[in-house]
């Protein structure tokens, strides 16, 4: 059952009765049926209101799941989404923009999102919002992002204008991708494009005609570009005198004279400079009515260039390769028309197999960890069905025993009805990656252990120097307090009495700043009463300050919480309302503590949270803090997660959610 510390409902009470007992005199007057009328009034008014409490109740429950769905759908999107401010300052930012720019989504509150833009396109942005300006269009650009560490990615920027709801400021909406790999992409089929045209561009085919004998007797005018020679300087010239080989004339010739036509012979060509030129010959018999050879056409063509881009093109594909096996990445191609599943050299590295050995998918599910076979499995038959992404981690288990985590990513493409043809993917080798996070994740548990150490021995601390306070400060200022007062009432020296007096006034003072040291390093109440009524009493404490409003509310039984998540649940309340009131500057504090307790197997978890209306927060005050920092490392500590926020037009939000299981109760 939860609790509400709140007077107004105890002050209403008052003054209902005060206001019934001024009625008493009309009320003795009614009759015994007025009476029953009004009573049953009252109940069917009872009734109703009741009605309406729990449609209210309802409504704010789906109310609060439609805000949950909402924050999910928006934070967890692939897409980076930022809502900008009139004076284009981010006001609002989801996780994927934060990880895009290599920072926490709350470091991205209230900067200009111009920040992020690298320099030399910064001019684009700013053309790009200034159409936007009035135009209830949405445009798009591309352009460099920067990230906090200084690298850089493509971005696609849609943007649109919307108006706030009085219509007089026009923010901007901005839905931002990472291009990246696009434009990689784009660049590399541009860098092909260009070759093959340079390639194309540089073979000219050659028409040629000769007799028996091979002496040219017309020539198509491009083959002053291939050869150095003009047309007339080769007319009755043996095509034999430009052969660097003129084994390679008799070999077109035999197989001439056995198929009629030649296709495609390559044979090595002298230029007029001396130099060679690979040429390409596509030759045929000319015969005579007889069916008799009388001469010689054909086609020649440059290929130089095509075969010195071969040769680039395979050192191409081994600088790809190796390029792959530095990265640790392959890729594939799964056709799944025939069920044949193609790797890179690379891939055949990673699943710990020689290359060229055939594969299917089913015997790629067979290196699968068995424990991940099952998620693979439907991950992937998942994203063919519903054509989603497929981007996964999971473990191989080499032959050898050997046990590997991969990132695989893939696309499928289907027919014009619907049927999936291939998939195309990569697999990134993770294993040294996902090491690290074993050893970061228990680095971070020996940190937590840690903390949580060092919060019992300070505690212990405070609950020995609070005693000693008590017991040994307070024994000696009681006595001292006994002498002065004794000095007071015998001593006849006006003097003595008044310093006598000086002295108890001083001691009495003593005493409230100690006894409000005792209560800032250990409550009482805290260890006798527990959790729930050392909040209430902190509250009360805050609340006797002229001109402050602090509000708690508890949900949800704090009795069995053990001692150090009580601790942290009070100091973190207790630091809280301390910033709230000394450095925000607030009056008005709402503290919220749910806590639910392990059930059925699901783990349980406590809630706090801290809400001002003060000035809110700085940049520097979100981290540098030693107080939010000692809260924030309370929460770690134990498991929990953090955080602060400022609110929009004023005030500070603070929340903690603490991870809650057996060892956490009593």
């Amino acid at each position: 059952m939860g609790r509400r510390y709140n007077q107004t409902s105890d002050q209403l009470r008052r003054r209902a009765e005060a206001g019934l007992a001024s009625e008493n005199e009309a009320l003795s007057d009614l009759s015994p049926d007025d009476c029953l009328a009004m009573i049953h009034e009252l109940r069917t008014h009872q009734i109703e209101l009741e009605m309406q409490n729990e449609a209210l109740r309802k409504a704010e429950i789906e109310l609060t799941d439609a805000r949950e769905q909402y924050a999910n759908l928006y934070n967890f999107s692939p897409v980076g989404y930022i809502s900008l401010s009139p004076g284009l300052m981010i006001e609002r930012a989801n996780l994927a923009i934060a990880r895009m720019l290599g920072v926490e989504a709350c470091c991205l509150l209230h900067k200009p999102f111009s920040k992020f833009v690298f320099e030399e396109d910064q001019d684009i942005y700013y053309l790009h919002h200034r159409k936007l300006v009035g135009s209830g269009l949405q445009k798009v650009a591309q352009l460099w992002l920067m990230r906090a560490d200084g690298s850089t990615f493509w971005a696609r920027l849609e943007t649109m204008a919307a108006h706030d709801l009085n219509m007089d400021a026009e923010s901007l909406l901005m839905a931002v991708s990472d291009i990246s790999l696009q434009k990689d992409a784009e660049q590399m089929l541009q860098q092909d494009v260009d070759q093959y045209r340079a390639v194309f561009e540089s073979m000219p085919d050659i028409y040629y005609k000769t007799d028996l004998e091979g002496r040219f007797q017309l020539l198509s005018p491009s083959c002053l570009r291939s050869t150095g020679y003009r047309p007339e300087e080769l007319i009755g010239r043996l095509a034999t005198d430009f052969y660097a080989d003129p084994v390679q004339r008799r070999a077109l010739m035999e197989q001439l004279r056995q198929h009629g036509e030649v296709n495609d012979f390559e044979l090595l060509m002298v230029h007029k400079d001396g130099s060679g030129r690979f040429a390409s010959i596509s030759s045929r018999l000319i015969l005579d009515k007889h069916r008799q050879p009388i001469a010689i056409e054909g086609i020649v063509r440059d290929i130089s260039a095509r075969k010195h881009a071969e040769a680039k093109l395979l050192e191409s594909q081994s600088n790809h390769a190796e390029a792959q096996k530095i990265a640790q990445l392959g890729h594939w191609t799964l056709d799944l028309v025939k069920d044949e599943l193609l790797w890179s050299d690379e891939n055949y590295r990673i699943f710990g197999q020689e290359p060229g050995v055939p594969n299917t998918y089913e015997t790629f599910l067979e290196i699968v960890h068995p424990d991940d076979y099952e998620f693979v499995n439907e991950a992937y038959l998942n994203s063919v069905k519903h054509r989603c992404v497929y981007d996964i981690e999971h473990r191989l288990l080499l032959p050898d025993g050997t046990i590997k985590w991969v990132n695989e990513r893939c696309k499928t493409t289907y027919a014009a009805d619907g049927t999936p043809l291939k998939s195309i993917g990569t697999t990134l080798d993770i294993t040294k990656r996902k090491q690290a996070e074993i050893i970061r994740d228990g680095l971070l548990q020996d940190n937590r252990s840690l903390m949580r150490q060092l919060m019992q021995v300070q505690e212990e601390e405070r609950r020995l120097l609070a005693r000693d306070l008590h017991d040994e400060l307070g024994q000696l200022l009681t006595g001292t307090e006994a002498r002065a007062e004794f000095i007071a009432r015998h001593t006849k020296k006006a003097a003595l009495r008044t310093a006598a007096q000086d002295i108890i006034r001083d001691i009495r003072i003593m005493f409230d700043a100690s006894h409000d040291t005792l209560f800032r390093l250990r409550p009482a109440t805290l260890d006798t009463l527990g959790l729930a009524a050392a909040l209430t009493e902190l509250i009360d404490q805050w609340n006797q300050c002229e001109g402050i409003d602090c509000i708690l509310q508890i949900d949800g039984p704090l009795e069995p919480l053990d001692e150090l998540h009580a601790i942290a649940i009070y100091r973190l309340v207790q630091e809280g309302l301390t910033n709230a009131l000394r450095h925000g500057k607030a009056d008005h504090i709402m503290v919220d503590v749910n806590c639910q307790s392990p059930h059925d197997g699901d783990a349980g978890r406590v809630r706090v949270e801290i809400v001002d209306n003060g000035k809110g927060l700085v940049e520097q005050d979100k981290s540098d803090g030693l107080g939010i920092i000692g809260m924030r490392e309370r929460v770690h500590a134990l498991g929990g997660v953090f955080s602060m926020t400022h609110i929009v037009g004023g005030g500070v939000r603070i929340e903690a959610v603490l991870p809650l299981d057996d060892e956490g109760l009593l």
